[in-house]
């Protein structure tokens, strides 16, 4: 039996085959997925104290021990619906760049085109949960605001992790210590979350202030001092190492996104930072997808397709419930080090 491009159990098997390149904030901090049949989520938010276990004479009894650490917020995921229509003159007329000799037939145009499509589509919704990791980083709140939505979900960062200008000397003033200033943030997050950061991504005008101080130059010119190397190199998706100082691994990230007022926007603000572990608890949440078609099996991305008569044409429509979360908001910092 052949298996047809517009059946929706073959479309959801190819996107599930498509990975876009600008996902190094969710690729980096945000690992796991988890997708749900409901559409809320539970997420523990954990904010624990590292007490000590209480001493008693063997002859006592135990002690019985709080279970602090974390509350649990319910929160539904924002959702996603992004429709795409195909004419039958899009598919009878030569694609850009097709070439006319192939002698490919209309069926087989139209399901490229499709597959075209749905990628299309896909990277739309990874490039919004891409922007989900940026604003959960810079502020602890991913702000909601939509066709039928405007709300905010806050995980709670305390606010002594978002760093303004005025808690600091700016890196672009002589009286600046920009590695001090990395050593006490990285030292502030380990004491509220009990982890050790080991990545700083820095926006570009951060680290042109940062690389040309003159409190980091004199760590480069004395070899002596091992706190650190600068070594750039560059990765894939627009991210380029730049160096480790103090056992933090610095990045910059030039990707871009089309804000929905319509500028260029980069996902790391040029004048800030963010500094974060690894290993916290982190996830890309995934409610259930409300289509009947569906079946409500928990998927990341549901396409279906289907043909209108009159006028004539293909629609195809993906669905999508994403929120980008922080199990561990302490875990992480946001720095704004120039005006």
């Amino acid at each position: 039996m052949s298996i047809s491009m517009f059946n929706t159990r073959t479309m959801l098997k190819a996107l599930e085959q498509v990975f876009p390149a600008t996902t190094f904030l969710l690729n980096t901090f945000f690992q796991g997925v988890e997708k749900s049949e409901s559409k809320y989520v539970d997420i523990d938010i954990y904010k624990g104290k590292k007490k000590l276990a209480p001493f008693v004479r063997s002859t006592q009894q135990g002690k019985f021990v709080e279970r602090i650490g974390f509350t649990t917020k319910t929160f539904e995921p924002p959702y996603i619906k992004e429709k795409m229509v195909t004419t039958s003159d899009e598919i009878l007329n030569r694609a850009m760049g097709g070439n006319i000799y192939l002698g490919k037939t209309p069926q087989q145009r139209a399901a490229e085109q499709l597959m075209k499509d749905m990628e299309y589509l896909r990277e739309l919704i990874i490039r919004r949960e891409e922007w989900m990791a940026s604003q959960v980083l810079e502020t602890g709140i991913i702000p909601i605001v939509g066709d039928g939505y405007e709300a905010e979900i806050d995980f709670g960062m305390d606010a002594t992790h978002i760093i303004a200008t005025g808690d600091i000397t700016v890196w672009d003033d002589a009286n600046a210590t920009p590695l001090s200033d990395l050593l006490d943030w990285k030292r502030l997050i380990q004491l509220d979350s009990g982890l050790v950061p080991r990545i700083v991504v820095m926006g570009y005008d951060a680290w042109d202030a940062f690389i040309a101080h003159a409190n980091v130059q004199t760590l480069l010119d004395n070899r002596r001092i091992a706190l650190g190397q600068i070594e750039p190199r560059e990765l894939p998706e627009g991210v380029e190492y730049q160096g480790d100082v103090h056992n933090l691994s610095i990045y910059t990230y030039g990707e871009t996104y089309v804000s929905d007022a319509g500028a260029t926007t980069y996902y790391v603000p040029a004048k800030k930072i963010f500094m974060g572990c690894t290993n916290a608890r982190t996830a890309r949440h995934y409610g259930a997808i409300r289509d009947l078609e569906s079946g409500f099996t928990p998927v990341q991305y549901f396409p279906k397709s289907w043909v209108e008569k009159d006028p004539s044409s293909r629609i195809l429509l993906v669905q999508s419930s994403p929120l980008v979360a922080m199990h561990q908001p302490d875990a992480f910092l946001c720095a704004a080090v120039l005006t």
